[in-house]
C-alpha cells in the first residue's frame, strides 16, 4: 500500500464525487490510462469518419459537376437540333413558294405563246397593219423549256431536302433516346430526386424505351452513422429502397 503522502496529489486533481476514497494510486493510474486509450480510439474513429465524410463529399461534388456538364451538353444539342429543324422548315416553305411561282410562270408563258401565235394571223387577215416576221413562239418555247428545267431542278432539290429532313428527324429521335437513357443512368447513380420520376417524354416510343430500361428495384445507402460506445458500438445505415416508381423506405 502506498503512503498517504503519495496519494494526496492525484486525489486532489480528480473530483471527489467520482473517485472513491478507497481507490489506490495504481487503480487511479489504470483508470487514467484507460481513459486516455479510449480518448485516442475516439479521436482515431472520429478522424476516420471525417475522412470518409470528406471522400463522400468530394464524390458527390464530382457527380454534381458531371451532371451539370451533361445537362449543358444536352441543352446545347437540343438547341442546335431545334435551330436546324427551324432552318430546314423555313427553306422548305421558301422552296414551296418558288415551286408555285415556277408553275405559274410556265403556265403563263404557255398562254402567252398561244396568244402571240394567234395575233399576227388576225392582223394579216385585216391587212391594216403589217407585222414583221418574228417568231415569238420560239422565244416563248425557249423560256418555257428554261423554266421547265429550273422546275425540274427545284423538284429534285425539294426531294433531296425531304429525304435529308427525314434522316435528320430519325437522328434527332435517336439522340433523344440516348439522352433519356443517360438521364436514367444518372438517376441510377445519384438516386431519384423530385422531378426525375415525374418527367415523361412526349414521344410514345421514347416513353416505352424509358419504362423498359428502368430498374424495378433500386437501393441506395447515402450515409452511415456510428452509435453507442466501446463494446456497445454499432453502425446505423440510412437505406432508400425504391420499387418501380414508389418509395418503400
Amino acid at each position: 500500500a502506498s503512503s498517504p503522502g503519495q496519494g494526496s496529489p492525484l486525489s486532489s486533481l480528480l473530483p471527489s464525487a467520482s473517485v472513491p476514497e478507497s481507490m489506490t494510486v495504481h487503480e487511479l493510474r489504470q483508470a487514467i490510462v484507460a481513459m486516455m486509450n479510449r480518448k485516442d480510439e475516439l479521436e482515431e474513429e472520429n478522424g476516420s469518419l471525417r475522412n470518409l465524410l470528406d471522400g463522400e463529399m468530394e464524390h458527390s461534388a464530382a457527380l454534381r459537376q458531371e451532371v451539370d456538364a451533361l445537362r449543358r451538353k444536352v441543352t446545347e444539342q437540343q438547341e442546335r437540333h431545334a435551330t436546324k429543324v427551324q432552318a430546314l422548315a423555313r427553306e422548305n416553305e421558301v422552296l414551296k413558294v418558288q415551286l408555285k411561282k415556277y408553275v405559274g410562270a410556265v403556265q403563263m408563258l404557255k398562254r402567252e405563246g398561244q396568244t402571240a401565235e394567234a395575233v399576227p394571223s388576225l392582223w394579216n387577215v385585216d391587212a391594216e397593219v403589217t407585222v414583221p416576221e418574228q417568231k415569238p413562239g420560239e422565244v416563248a418555247e425557249e423560256l418555257a423549256s428554261s423554266y421547265e428545267r429550273k422546275l425540274i431542278e427545284v423538284a429534285e432539290m425539294h426531294g433531296e431536302l425531304i429525304e435529308f429532313n427525314e434522316r435528320l428527324h430519325r437522328a434527332l429521335v435517336a439522340k433523344e433516346a440516348l439522352v433519356s437513357q443517360m438521364r436514367q443512368e444518372l438517376i441510377d447513380l445519384r438516386g431519384p430526386v423530385p422531378g426525375d420520376l415525374s418527367q415523361t417524354s412526349e414521344d410514345q416510343s421514347l416513353s416505352d424505351f424509358e419504362i423498359s430500361n428502368r430498374a424495378l428495384i433500386n437501393v441506395w445507402i447515402p450515409s452511415v452513422f456510428l452509435r453507442g460506445k466501446a463494446a456497445n458500438a454499432f453502425h446505423v445505415y440510412q437505406i432508400n429502397l425504391w420499387l418501380g416508381d414508389r418509395a418503400a423506405v
